[in-house]
């Protein structure tokens, strides 16, 4: 028996499905739609495309040009009205001939809300969406505009769909057409045959106005276009990222994982998830990990790790404000916190870092003072990082645990919670590795084992010793110690010594003795619900690495 084998069906691009759910909506009489988008052109085309195929005519209104259509035959119609109360009359007209309409309204935001709008406005689109509904007209209207922000009264009316942005396929066919025409043009470079695939790796996530841009200005910079334009395309990326007011872009230039001292359980964490991130990996079957909640002792590297793992990654890194989300604004706060997500989707594959996220939540079993606000933008982050399918890796930190609301510890959040304690010997011993080679001092010249025991229990006792935070701060101040020592001196080779070292750390008190209680209270919440950043020594052996209640075997 022959058995044929057929291939796989060619997955739908992004447009073809919101052409689907667009044509889905529009059969099922839905009498409101609202379009989120910054492209217009790009998505009228779709819109039309569908209206067409479903033998709609369509029939546009602007404020600054009133009411327009396609057809010949309505281009001769005399429609004047820019006000669109009026223009809303002209739909039911139409709608009312019972003819298949598809009525667009570009931009109506700001007829819509806002405390000083007249209400007629909000009313009348209210009727007519409950018309088109009610009275069988075989019409729908759309709200294209680049805001999802709507009024009350028309939230039950109207479904929002996002408009998605350009595909790898379509991008892929724009720069190709992009880099035919360049070939044409005299006295134009154009690099090698990787260069498609590096320019289309690197507009993912972006407008195709962006693309558009920032290939056409790397043209003209240099009349060539080249690997050394891919910094423009990401160069737009940085741009979304600025215009969000909420979002900063953090430069992870001269970073790697091996600026992290210690921390070994978590390094190896993050480097088995580096795949998911590629090529291979994607094709693998591999799905994008939806990231990890880093908590523990202040001062022990978790700031670092995130700055580290993108750069290690080689993936852009976005640092989320909790407080620039929140405004005085009803309904801004959500908004902010909207925004903020469509940034990171659109620049996607990126780390999102969120620094002491417990501060911009709302603290568990507490009153709640803010009309809700707070609740609310919150449940707009939990839904996103439960439903998210961007290659959006979200590195959240938090320093005091018992602020953190339970539903975010829920598993499905975050792929793993780890904790983070003060540093033990070995690690110590890397982090002063790091920061004397940091500031250009060859630790060959220093007595390691005794500024091992000078950052902790020799110098201090017990179980005190000092975090990496604190063990940078006292290699800076020894430095100038030995500094101010050599201007008093007329050797002029004199450097920083263990001297300086042991002179400086004298005056440190540490974090964990004036904390002890709470970094005892910190290692007894992280048995039950974290996983160890740090390989205990003892623990080691067992080749299971362990802390706690909880282990992760490696």
């Amino acid at each position: 028996m022959n058995v044929t084998e057929t291939a796989p069906a060619k997955e739908p691009s992004a447009a073809q499905r919101f052409g689907e759910k667009l044509s889905q909506l529009i059969r099922a009489r839905h009498p409101l739609i609202q379009i989120a988008t910054f492209e217009e052109d790009r998505a009228l085309r779709e819109i039309v495309h569908v209206a067409r195929s479903l033998g709609k005519s369509v029939l546009f209104w602007s404020a600054s040009r009133g009411l327009f259509g396609l057809d010949k035959a309505q281009q001769k119609e005399h429609f004047v009205p820019t006000d669109m109360v009026a223009a809303l009359e002209q739909f039911e007209k139409k709608a009312q001939s019972r003819q298949p309409h598809l009525f667009i309204l570009l931009d109506p935001a700001p007829y819509l809300t806002g405390r000083s709008t007249d209400p007629i406005y909000r009313r009348r689109l209210r009727d007519f969406a409950i018309n088109i509904r009610t009275k069988g007209y075989h019409s729908n209207c759309i709200l294209l505009s680049p805001s999802i922000e709507l009024p009350l009264e028309l939230e039950k009316e109207t479904t929002i769909v996002d408009f998605p942005l350009p595909d790898r396929e379509e991008i892929e066919r724009f720069v190709t057409e992009f880099i035919a025409k360049l070939k044409n043009a005299p006295g134009l470079k154009i690099g090698n045959h990787n260069l498609k695939d590096a320019l289309v790796n690197a507009a993912l996530g972006l407008t195709m106005i962006e693309i558009e841009g920032a290939l056409a200005s790397a043209v003209v910079d240099d009349l060539a276009l080249d690997h050394n334009d891919i910094g423009r395309v990401f160069g737009q990326k940085q741009q979304i990222i600025r215009k969000s007011g909420i979002l900063e872009f953090c430069d992870t230039r001269d970073m790697t994982l091996e600026s992290i001292g210690g921390l070994d359980v978590l390094k190896k964490w993050l480097q088995l998830r580096e795949a998911a991130f590629s090529e291979a990996g994607r094709a693998y079957g591999i799905q994008n990990p939806k990231g990890a909640l880093v908590t523990g002792v202040p001062g022990c590297g978790k700031s670092l790790t995130a700055r580290c793992v993108s750069a290690a990654w080689n993936l852009p890194l976005v640092r989320l404000d909790m407080g620039k989300v929140y405004s005085s604004l009803v309904g801004s706060s959500e908004e902010h916190m909207r925004e903020a997500i469509h940034a990171c989707e659109a620049i996607a594959p990126c780390v999102l870092w969120i620094d002491e996220i417990e501060k911009g939540l709302p603290r568990p079993g507490r009153y709640v003072g803010d009309s809700g606000v707070s609740l609310r933008v919150f449940g707009t982050f939990l839904t996103w990082l439960q439903e998210k399918t961007s290659p959006v890796f979200v590195f959240a930190t938090a320093n005091e645990i018992d602020l953190l609301p339970p539903e975010i510890l829920r598993k499905g959040r975050f792929d793993e919670v780890f904790f983070v304690d003060l540093p033990t010997d070995e690690e110590r011993r890397q982090i002063i590795d790091i920061h004397l080679r940091r500031v250009g001092r060859d630790p060959a010249r220093f007595d390691i084992d005794e500024l091992v025991g000078l950052s902790g229990a020799v110098q201090f006792g017990g179980d005190v010793v000092l975090s990496g935070a604190e063990i940078e701060s006292w290699i800076n101040e020894s430095l100038i110690h030995s500094f101010y020592r050599r201007k008093g001196d007329d050797d002029r080779t004199t450097d920083l010594a263990m001297e300086d070292l042991r002179k400086v750390v004298n005056r440190i008190v540490p974090l964990a003795k004036l904390r002890q209680e709470e970094i005892a209270t910190m290692r007894s919440w992280a048995n039950q619900h974290a996983i160890g950043a740090s390989a205990r020594p003892q623990e080691s052996q067992t080749g299971s690495l362990v802390v706690g209640g909880r282990s992760l075997d490696l």
